[in-house]
């Protein structure tokens, strides 16, 4: 998963709160004399430090955070051996830490083998293997309940994201989506489709908004079976469709909307009259702005509808 600048700015106030606390004990480690415990300690503040740093400067992280995560069972486990079965209570808050800054699989895989590493140490330390068990299956526990929060956080957020950015009648991506895409990918490869229904508003009059909306999804069906994987479909009118293609072979483009036009022409989506297409097609050239590719396909299917319609330009 792609960390959002949310998520990052979490990551940032965790990594603070754990420099911070790692730095307390350092300095009583230190007051006590054990200076391997405490070596410890500063190099895994050294490491959170350094990647504080990057953030600040918004550079990449020098050290990746699922390693700060297993630098940071590693001295859980170290302590847990050192100082006695009660400093393996840490692996709790280090157990959310791992939900909250690298979720996913991930959390869930450090987490189990943190809980066997910590019960484990604990069991050879001394403490009686009672305490072992009930630390271990109350690691479990939190666990369990992390994994199945995680999971409908996910959920929610899934079914959030297809509210914001996927149009509900036809299930393309909406217009929200496409500006998102904009911003956010390198379309200087890029080409587009640009299609309209024609005479849609006389379905709408003549059959009704229901059929019309069996249409639109019917079309979207057809043209989804011809697309590619790497293709972004959107819908960004009432009848107007968009195809993003963002690293299409040259001449590929054309060829497509081609294909996509014969389907339609060709379909039986109503029995008493046909539905059909006119597509434009323009190829970003090394352009970084979607507007001017945009309004260029624009001016292009405007002609062609003036042409005659069910035909590419």
């Amino acid at each position: 998963m792609v960390a959002t600048e949310a998520q990052a700015r979490v990551n940032f106030y965790l990594g603070v709160c754990l420099a911070l606390v790692c730095a307390a004990m350092l300095i009583l480690n230190l007051t006590r004399g054990d200076f391997i415990l405490s070596g410890a300690l500063g190099l895994l503040v050294l490491v959170v430090v350094i990647d504080l740093c990057a953030f600040v400067k918004k550079k990449r992280l020098p050290i990746s955070i699922p390693m700060v995560l297993f630098l940071l069972g590693a001295l859980i486990v170290l302590s847990v051996w050192r100082a006695g079965a009660e400093v393996g209570f840490y692996a709790f808050p280090t157990l959310i830490g791992a939900f909250l800054v690298q979720p996913g699989r991930f959390a869930v895989w450090y987490s189990l083998g943190l809980t066997i590493a910590v019960a484990g140490t604990v069991a050879t330390v001394g403490a009686d293997a009672p305490m072992a068990i009930r630390l271990g299956l109350a690691l479990l526990l939190c666990l369990t309940f992390l994994w199945f929060a995680a999971k409908r956080i996910t959920e929610a957020q899934d079914q959030l994201e297809n509210s914001v950015f996927l149009d509900p009648l036809t299930g393309c991506f909406n217009r929200r989506h496409l500006a998102r895409v904009s911003e956010t990918q390198d379309l200087r490869n890029a080409a587009l489709i640009l299609f309209d229904l024609d005479y849609f508003k006389s379905v709408n009059d003549t059959f009704g908004h229901p059929t019309g909306d069996f249409v639109l999804r019917s079309v979207t069906a057809l043209v989804r079976q011809q697309l590619s994987d790497g293709d972004l479909f959107f819908r960004i009118g009432g009848e107007e469709f968009l195809v993003l293609r963002l690293n299409p072979e040259k001449g590929t483009t054309r060829a497509l909307a081609e294909q996509c036009r014969q389907a339609l022409d060709t379909s039986r989506i109503l029995a008493t009259r046909r539905v059909t297409a006119t597509f434009s097609c323009a190829d970003f050239d090394g352009r970084a702005e979607m507007e001017p590719v945009l309004g260029q396909a624009d001016v292009a299917l405007l002609k062609a509808k003036r042409a005659g319609r069910n035909r590419v330009v």
